[in-house]
């Protein structure tokens, strides 16, 4: 029954959560033709916020997996914010 649970704890692990949440909210909304409503330019700005905060706690991590995902995460957040910002220029 332990062995179990600790296979369970393993996999839901709060490393991998914007893994799993942000990116392919952001990635979906990329993708998407439809012009943003505001909950859905809401939901963009939050994950890339949601990236970015998560980016910054795991680089002040000391393991080498932590940081290495700390800062896919940052570099993430930035090209998701170019990509956007450019889509918004050119929609303008």
């Amino acid at each position: 029954m332990s062995k179990e649970k600790k296979g369970v704890g393993e996999w839901i692990n709060p490393l991998y959560l914007p893994l799993v949440t942000a990116i392919p909210i952001d990635g979906w909304l990329i993708l998407k033709t439809e012009p943003y409503a505001g909950v859905e330019l809401s939901m963009y700005i939050i994950a890339i916020l949601f990236l970015i905060f998560s980016g910054a706690v795991e680089t002040n991590q000391e393991e080498v997996k932590h940081r290495v995902f700390g800062y896919i995460y940052l570099v993430s957040a930035l090209l998701f914010g170019a990509v956007g910002l450019i889509l918004w220029l050119g929609n303008s």
